[in-house]
């Protein structure tokens, strides 16, 4: 298990002709400046990696489980599932 604030971390996404792309801030250092639009507030998300090992799919409610308080809090995350682990970004 790697420590969090060492973790190399992309996404992409396709969907309906819209991309959008999050990583990590060391790695956003390889693009050139003026290629991404990044967010104009400025706002840093934290990750949150779910489980220590892959989720199986008989593992139902662990998405709501997180969320829902979260959203109680008026704070916003964003959900991603990969094959071996799920992460919320707060």
């Amino acid at each position: 298990s790697q420590d969090l604030d060492s973790i190399t971390f992309f996404a992409f996404s396709l969907i309906d002709g819209y991309i959008s792309i999050v990583m990590d801030a060391e790695t956003q250092k390889r693009f050139p400046s003026d290629l991404l639009l990044t967010s104009s507030t400025g706002e840093l998300w934290r990750m949150v990696r779910i489980g220590g090992q892959p989720l199986g799919f008989d593992e139902c409610g662990i998405v709501a489980q997180i969320a829902e308080p979260l959203a109680a809090a008026d704070i916003s995350a964003y959900y991603i599932s990969t094959f071996n682990f799920d992460h919320a970004l707060v």
